[in-house]
């Protein structure tokens, strides 16, 4: 499963820059926006759906990336990845009655 990012393009840079890791943003085609790190690591992010996929040439660059982005957004995605569930901010429609 993919996870998806729910925010804008302008908080999705915003977590990306609250990474420290310096890149370039490129606007390509169909609504996909890319980070590429310095190092070679690669954030795929499209506009409609809010899926984010993640590559790299380099295997370290990659997870490095992933990790920090994971860390900086987590209260922003859903879905599974890497073991992990996200849930963005939603709280339960039950609350426990304890």
């Amino acid at each position: 499963m993919t996870i998806k990012f729910t925010g804008s393009y302008a908080k999705l840079k915003k977590c990306v820059s609250r990474t420290g890791l310096p890149g370039k943003w490129r606007d390509l085609m169909y609504g996909q926006r890319q980070f590429r790190t310095n190092k070679g690591g690669g954030l795929n992010w499209w506009e409609t759906t809010g899926t984010i996929t993640f590559q790299g040439l380099r295997t370290a660059a990659k997870e490095e990336l992933e990790q920090a982005f994971i860390a900086s957004a987590k209260k922003r995605l859903m879905g599974e990845f890497g073991g992990r569930v996200f849930c963005g901010q939603l709280r339960s429609l039950y609350p426990d009655d304890e």
